[in-house]
């Protein structure tokens, strides 16, 4: 089983909860079946929460659709679901803190590019996608061979994790500039 966990508050200032839907829908519809997608944070609109449950009913994958209904530090979340896969929003090559944290507590964290017009412009790891349609392709990997994938996404998050670092030159300079 593969679970897509995704860390936000369900809230209006937030866009993303209906790409879920529609992953679990395209996923169901071309035959696969082995995933769960869960929305980890505190329902503060009950509303769009009662959309989704309505848009996840009316495609029929509700029974692959999960909430905790409350926020949980990513350090106090239960082993099964830190097991899973922490999707991360991007822009472009422009991962995130979430990213950021995801990768620094070892979690298993897949990007999805969210500016069409970047779509080209993201980094070139099998765990970062350029649009929806490559992340549905991607879970299907995941399905499929999950301790391949798994090792690679591990690898991958490793490198990326060097590149938000700063070096020992750069702190120096970064210091030296701070006193000056």
């Amino acid at each position: 089983m593969v679970q897509i966990n995704l860390v936000s508050r369900i809230a209006g200032d937030k866009n993303s909860f209906f790409d879920l839907v529609f992953i679990a829908y395209k996923l169901k519809l071309d035959g696969y079946n082995g995933f769960r997608i869960l929305f980890i944070g505190e329902i503060e609109s009950p509303s769009i929460y009662q959309n989704i449950i309505r848009m996840a009913g009316l495609l029929d994958v509700g029974e692959h659709i999960d909430f905790t209904k409350k926020s949980i530090p990513l350090a106090r979340l239960p082993e099964n679901i830190k097991d899973g896969y922490f999707l991360n929003y991007s822009v472009g090559k422009f991962i995130g803190y979430s990213g950021i944290e995801s990768i620094a507590n070892g979690l298993k964290a897949i990007f999805v590019n969210g500016d069409k017009s970047l779509e080209d412009d993201v980094s070139d790891y099998i765990n970062v996608c350029r649009n929806i349609p490559d992340l549905i392709e991607f879970i299907k990997i995941l399905i499929n061979d999950k301790v391949n994938a798994d090792k690679q996404i591990i690898s991958n998050n490793l490198e990326m994790s060097s590149d938000f670092k700063l070096t020992e030159p750069d702190t120096a300079f970064l210091l030296s500039m701070m006193k000056a």
